[in-house]
């Protein structure tokens, strides 16, 4: 699961949002989100050049387990409730051919039984 944070605010006819997604799995999770703005969308750009991540108002990155990562954009259209909309989130895959038990043992969430599943029974 990951999770989403938004704020937008409305100066002077343009709103400017920004998005924060945390990913909370044991994994790196690949995160799609889209713009639910209606209207034309002024995607991020650093020097001119829009971030490579956004295409057709869909942004696509890859968060490490733990971590967090936002993006930045603006419209001239108002605020719409949601902001984004988490497309998909699915567990990364640096290279679909993973053959090997321990690559695919390696690509698993981690987990450990309860505490409850562990007690003894007198």
């Amino acid at each position: 699961m990951v999770s989403v944070e938004t704020n937008a605010e409305r100066t002077r006819g343009i709103t400017t949002v920004r998005v924060v997604v945390a990913n909370t799995h044991s994994t790196p999770q690949t995160v799609r989100l889209r713009c639910c703005l209606d209207g034309p969308v002024w995607p991020p750009q650093r020097d001119g050049v829009i971030d490579p991540r956004w295409d057709d108002g869909i942004w696509e990155t890859t968060i490490r387990p733990g971590r967090r990562r936002g993006v930045g954009f603006a419209s001239p259209e108002p605020p719409t409730e949601p902001l984004v909309e988490v497309v998909s989130s699915e567990r990364h895959r640096s290279d679909d051919s993973v053959t090997s038990p321990s690559e695919v043992l390696a690509d698993l969430d981690g987990w450990c039984p309860t505490s409850e599943v562990l007690e003894r029974n007198p």
